[in-house]
């Protein structure tokens, strides 16, 4: 019994030792892992789905935005400068940035440079989300996620912040026609 209980203290004794010596290689590679993350250049596509002070919200991260952030708009064949004044929440676009993200929710970073999509298909996909934040007079929109395009619609989980409901929009591209959760709702423009 007494050789078992040796063995036993031996044995966690071994695997403390290991322990300790593993933890310091973990550290080194999630070091090493966040400095990669901060000299990558990344991109986000989605939707602007919230403008507050100098900063936008696209899928859930917030980027902060400073007066040196590029801002351009491209159809897919030019490329033109804009401003940051010329941004609406609703707006496809791509924001480009370096890591790493800062750990809250939503996410947030900062923006290198924002691209406004105006090609057919980004066009048609922004007026129908704006259509329906304007019809609907939504000043605190919160999409869940990145708003899903399919078929000839597009669809988003969004929190309600004046009922605090969370609710799902599907908005057809063409008509603009819409429903919240099982109610169908035509635009009136």
């Amino acid at each position: 019994m007494k050789k078992w209980g040796i063995l036993v203290a031996g044995m966690l004794f071994l695997s403390a030792c290991t322990d300790e010596e593993a933890k310091p290689a973990e550290t080194e590679s999630k070091e090493e892992a966040v400095a990669v993350q901060e000299e990558k250049e990344m991109t986000e596509s989605g939707f602007i789905t919230q403008i507050r002070n100098d900063k936008v919200l696209v899928n859930n991260i917030y980027f902060s935005l400073d007066e040196e952030v590029a801002v351009n708009s491209t159809d897919g064949s030019e490329t033109t400068e804009k401003v940051l004044s010329d941004i609406r929440t609703g707006m496809k676009v791509d924001i480009n940035y370096s890591g790493p993200l800062g750990q809250a929710f939503p996410l947030q970073a900062e923006a290198d440079s924002i691209t406004i999509l105006n090609d057919a298909e980004s066009a048609k996909q922004t007026e129908a989300l704006q259509a329906y934040i304007n019809k609907e007079q939504l000043a605190g929109l919160l999409i869940m996620g990145q708003p899903i395009v399919r078929d000839n619609e597009i669809g988003f989980l969004f929190n309600n912040m004046d009922s605090g409901q969370m609710q799902e929009v599907r908005i057809n591209l063409d008509t603009h026609e819409y429903t919240v959760g099982d109610e169908e709702k035509e635009d009136a423009s």
